[in-house]
């Protein structure tokens, strides 16, 4: 009896617990749009829904049923993997003369935005990669919206695994942020 509950016993605690994995959005922009806008800008951490405000990754089977991955997290938080990955980006192109993301000092503008959905999209036959963000551009000083930029894009995914599905929600998110970057210079005036 002895010898039946210790080999029980050793069956229950020995089997290992599923690995867990961690994924980051990452991209490296492109070098530099043109000239420097003069200024500071400060990057302010994006806001999401609640869905979003945890490490697991969502997949998402339809509008009305998600399922929070347990085993497949994201790095850190999607509101700051993606407000670091854009502030990344502003600070590599060069795109303003100054980027703060502490309000250590006083910003000419503020950059932000609201992500709306960061899915695995699965049909069954096919995986999609669903980005949805809106960005924004406001002036500091009276508040007003310079510019503001949204898109809601789902791209198929290469292969069913959660590193390719990230991997082409970096692709998005690097593809539209210089779409914003580009409407930035616009409404700028600057060549």
């Amino acid at each position: 009896l002895i010898t039946l509950f210790t080999g029980a016993g050793c069956s229950l605690f020995s089997s290992s617990a599923p690995s867990k994995h961690y994924y980051q959005i990452y991209y490296t922009p492109s070098k530099t749009l043109g000239k420097k806008i003069s200024g500071t800008v400060r990057i302010k951490t994006f806001e999401t829904d609640k869905i979003y405000r945890i490490h697991n990754i969502v997949k998402r089977k339809s509008q009305n049923e998600i399922q929070y991955y347990t085993s497949r997290f994201w790095a850190s938080r999607p509101t700051d993997m993606i407000t670091d990955q854009i502030a990344k980006h502003v600070t590599e192109t060069e795109l303003f003369s100054d980027v703060i993301m502490q309000l250590d000092r006083r910003p000419d503008f503020v950059l932000t935005g609201r992500i709306l959905a960061l899915d695995l999209v699965d049909s069954n036959e096919k995986w999609f990669a669903r980005v949805s963000i809106v960005f924004e551009l406001r002036d500091y000083k009276s508040d007003r919206t310079v510019i503001t930029h949204s898109f809601d894009e789902r791209r198929e995914v290469s292969s069913m695994e959660v590193v390719h599905a990230v991997r082409t929600m970096g692709e998005i998110i690097e593809k539209e942020a210089e779409v914003f970057f580009n409407k930035i210079y616009e409404a700028m005036n600057i060549d």
